[in-house]
């Protein structure tokens, strides 16, 4: 049984009125027994009350103090639980919000996370009066930092580019990191014409150089614009139609901004269609390579080819390389793919050197992806030793914005190509991020002109800009290729200021391996 304050009073009163009971009873007979004299008897009797009194006043106090002072420390007791309760809550009310904090902010750059980003949204776009828009941003080719540079540098620049964005924003936007290299900017109450302003100056701030530890970056961004209520008017909808629009900013050219539209959800439907069957294109036998001869401008003769990559898919009929090209870098299957390229190139040239046709050259694409790769030399090496190619007659091209951030650990790479033999030819020179600087520190061999310069040769001022890269490329030491000649006019022209090889369909247009070597066959007899 557990005990109560009113059982043990009751108690210590039972006990009380016993003890009493029984001395009030029992004194009296043993005083009445023992003394005769009836004064006498009367003197005992007022003694012993007051002795009685005395008695039950001690006792009386020694309960009261001793229950007092039970009381005294149970107060001490709770008053001292209560200030531990409330230190507790004090602390438990710091973790909640320390928790919340981490919860809704980036641990990289203490930006607002996506979670921040969807509350924020859910209170704005439940007012109907609320307008604004939403940039969705993603740093181009930012794996290739990662891969080459390493995670530790990747999250030094993530957190150096928050700080830049930060420095630019408008008053009133709010700038959050989603993961990875993906920002939004939530622009409140901003009208179109502002958030345009912002945009057009936006890649002047991306055009610093990011100076982090150990190396220096260069970057560029897409972006995705949705305005909202006319874009979407809750957090989902208007957050997956910037991603939209920023994929569409990718496909154009670096520094790039589109604004949403209906028709992209179409496009974008088609392009998972897309990826969806390029995933198995490699296995199923539907990709292909078609040769495209380098002629040398001189003599009119086959000097080398371009390895060409097509793919021909059941459904989707021929797909453009504009289209899946692009789409096989950002999926990771340009990997694959480039060294299967890569080696039935390299077969096919040493079958052709095998039939008397040496020294012909072979030209094949590298994507920047690919270049990337630790381990690219040793496949690369390792393909010319199963092929039995000697390596002098191969040329990987890579394009100019290969070199977007580049850093030593490609040049190194470039470098011990071009010990092995392996041609250097740099691809569409003249149309991205050209710079002599990359020109002279990197082992080029080959300059090639695109194809946009050689169509507009008609003008006065492009006759003196290709006339200006053939000299670039005399000077240095490099062989210079003309793309897509389809006049003789053009080639005339090209001939006159000494241009080394050229391509195009004015003799031949890309061929498979079989009309390739009828017209090696033809061209050398």
């Amino acid at each position: 049984m557990i005990p109560t304050p009113e059982r043990d009073a009751w108690r210590i009163t039972r006990v009380y009125l016993v003890i009493g009971s029984l001395w009030i009873l029992f004194s009296d007979q043993i005083t009445e027994f023992l003394v005769a004299d009836t004064s006498a008897f009367r003197v005992i009797s007022i003694t012993k009350g007051w002795v009685y009194v005395a008695v039950t006043a001690i006792v009386l106090y020694s309960l009261i103090k001793a229950s007092l002072h039970k009381t005294a420390e149970a107060q001490k007791e709770a008053i001292k639980g209560y200030g531990e309760l409330a230190i507790a809550h004090e602390k438990l009310a710091e973790a909640n919000a320390k928790l919340r904090h981490l919860a809704l902010h980036d641990s990289l750059t203490g930006l607002p996370n996506r979670i921040a980003l969807h509350e924020e949204l859910g209170a704005l776009l439940s007012d109907p009066k609320a307008h604004g828009a939403l940039l969705f941003l993603d740093v181009d080719n930012f794996k290739y930092v990662n891969d080459s540079l390493g995670h530790a540098v990747g999250d030094e620049l993530l957190s150096n580019l928050a700080e830049r964005l930060k420095t630019y924003l408008p008053k009133d936007w709010v700038l959050f990191r989603l993961g990875g290299d993906e920002y939004v900017l939530l622009a409140k109450d901003s009208h179109e014409a502002e958030v345009m302003a912002f945009v057009d100056a936006l890649p002047q701030a991306m055009s610093y150089p990011f100076e982090l530890s150990n190396t220096v970056v260069h970057i560029s961004i897409s972006m995705g614009i949705t305005f909202y209520p006319a874009h979407g008017s809750d957090p989902e909808t208007l957050l997956k139609h910037a991603d939209t629009a920023m994929y569409r900013a990718k496909e154009q050219m670096s520094n790039s901004f589109v604004v949403f539209d209906e028709g992209m959800n179409q496009a974008i439907h088609d392009r998972l269609l897309l990826d969806q069957a390029l995933r198995g294109a490699l296995e199923n036998e539907e990709l292909s390579i078609v040769y495209q001869p380098q002629y040398d401008v001189k003599t009119a003769t086959i000097c080398g080819f371009e390895a060409l990559l097509r793919w021909t898919n059941p459904k989707l009929g021929s797909v453009p390389p504009h289209r899946f090209i692009p789409l096989a870098e950002q999926s990771g299957l340009i990997l694959s793919i480039g060294d299967w390229v890569l080696k039935n190139a390299c077969l096919f040239l040493r079958e052709l050197h095998e039939q008397g046709f040496s020294p012909l050259s072979m030209a094949v694409n590298v994507s920047a992806l690919q270049l990337r790769q630790p381990d690219f030399t040793h496949r690369l090496f390792q393909i010319l030793e199963e092929t039995q190619l000697d390596p002098r007659f191969l040329e990987i091209e890579i394009t100019e914005s290969t070199f977007m951030g580049f850093d030593d650990g490609i040049k190194q790479k470039l470098k011990e190509l071009r010990r092995r033999g392996i041609g250097i030819a740099l691809d569409d020179f003249g149309t991205g991020y050209s710079s002599l600087s990359y020109l002279r520190q990197l082992p080029i061999t080959t300059l090639k002109i695109d194809k946009d310069f050689i169509d507009d040769l008609d003008h006065r001022h492009t006759i003196s800009l290709v006339a200006g890269i053939i000299d670039v490329g005399k000077v240095l030491g490099m062989h210079v290729v003309a793309e897509g000649v389809e006049s003789h006019k053009q080639l005339e022209l090209l001939s006159a200021h000494g241009c080394h090889r050229f391509q195009g369909y004015l003799y031949s247009r890309p061929l498979p391996p079989q009309e390739a070597l009828d017209i090696l066959r033809t061209n050398h007899a």
